[in-house]
């Protein structure tokens, strides 16, 4: 089969599984079992997974990634859990209540990843409009600067690319892309952030090294807070926690100085910045074990949040707190926050082949695949 077909199969297939998940969160949606699930659940606690919260006309990246969501998105979702009948706490404030048993009902926590200062100009207004509130993860060696997430240098390195062959050389070997389309470019992306992930945060910087000479701006919307903007927030509001120093896979640190690093520093100097206790903790990319458990727990911190989706309950370990990531999917926001699509995936789950199950619910958990 040639390249042609199968990139013409391979659309086909993903329409067909987009036709799908729709069909099959409409119908969670209007059948009456979305508003079910929420009262089978209303005694959880919801923490929603966000990055970034954009202006409505970014399409930077579009069809590749939704991390960053429109605000107008983001104001829609905040009036439905406020129509809802959801109410809004800040994580202290969540922990609080599930550490002392207090009465639980429809609790929702807003967290967001990294720093990014949309978070700031575009979620903030929003969160006071609607009364939300909300936990913000710093990458604390990175808030103040004009430096990216290393995930965001990669996509503006390749974005930025001429096309033709690109040349990536990884662990001596290697490794060239032919960039031609966008989906050439997306595939580049998604591929060496994957091979990067393996490696130690040392090697991978070793890795990045070869790219230094290349000086491109960094998108808007990939810019990170400073701290005089950190600072004007309201801890009552949008509390801030720890996304470590410098955002490494926290499992590949070998050493008590790494983790010192990436715990302890990163929260002594938001302590410091921001004048209050920097409880709370977020495993990059979702990655920890038992070994990271422990160091989070003697690096001073309350809880921890990770990237197992689901709700949270009296029984949960705090340093295994669970979230929803949300995209912009609507239908996929309601059928995730009621509980429902969690309960339709494990039966699907139970019924499909785990390769028909997989294509139908590709991607809509978590950004990290």
């Amino acid at each position: 089969m040639n390249s042609e077909s199968s990139d013409y199969d391979g659309g086909k297939n993903i329409r067909m599984r987009h036709f799908i998940e729709t069909l099959t969160y409409l119908f969670l949606d209007i059948s009456g079992i979305n508003a079910l699930f929420r009262y089978l659940n209303r005694n959880k606690v919801i923490i929603l997974c966000y990055h970034g919260i954009c202006d409505d006309d970014f399409d930077l990246l579009k069809g590749y990634d939704d991390r960053h969501i429109p605000k107008s998105l983001f104001g829609k979702q905040l009036s439905y859990l406020k129509r809802k009948n959801y109410s809004f706490t800040t994580l202290s404030e969540a922990a609080e209540i599930l550490n002392h048993r207090k009465k639980i009902r429809n609790i929702v926590v807003l967290s967001f990843d990294d720093g990014f200062r949309n978070v700031v100009e575009n979620a903030y207004p929003l969160m006071q409009k609607y009364h939300a509130k909300g936990c913000f993860y710093l990458i604390s060696d990175l808030i103040g600067t004009s430096k990216p997430v290393w995930t965001d240098y990669v996509e503006t390195l390749v974005r930025n690319a001429e096309k033709g062959k690109f040349r990536f050389s990884y662990r001596g070997e290697n490794c060239f892309y032919d960039m031609t389309a966008k989906a050439s470019y997306e595939k580049a992306m998604k591929d060496i952030k994957a091979r990067l992930r393996l490696l130690s945060d040392k090697e991978k910087n070793e890795v990045l090294r070869q790219f230094q000479k290349y000086q491109y701006p960094v998108p808007k919307e990939f810019q990170m807070s400073d701290w005089a903007q950190i600072q004007g927030l309201n801890k009552d509001i949008l509390e801030v926690g720890s996304h470590t120093s410098t955002h490494p896979d926290c499992i590949r640190l070998s050493s008590d100085e790494e983790f010192d690093y990436e715990l302890k520093y990163s929260k002594a100097k938001i302590e410091r910045m921001v004048g209050y206790r920097t409880d709370h903790f977020n495993y990059p990319a979702g990655a920890f074990d038992e070994r990271v458990i422990r160091q989070v727990e003697a690096a001073g911190y309350k809880t921890a949040v990770s990237l197992i989706p689901g709700f949270n309950d009296r029984k949960t370990d705090p340093f295994y707190l669970k979230r929803i990531y949300v995209n912009e999917n609507f239908l996929f926001f309601k059928a995730s926050v009621s509980g429902s699509y969690f309960f339709i995936k494990k039966v699907l789950g139970k019924i499909l082949k785990p390769y028909h199950y997989q294509a139908i619910f590709k991607h809509a958990d978590s950004p990290y695949v």
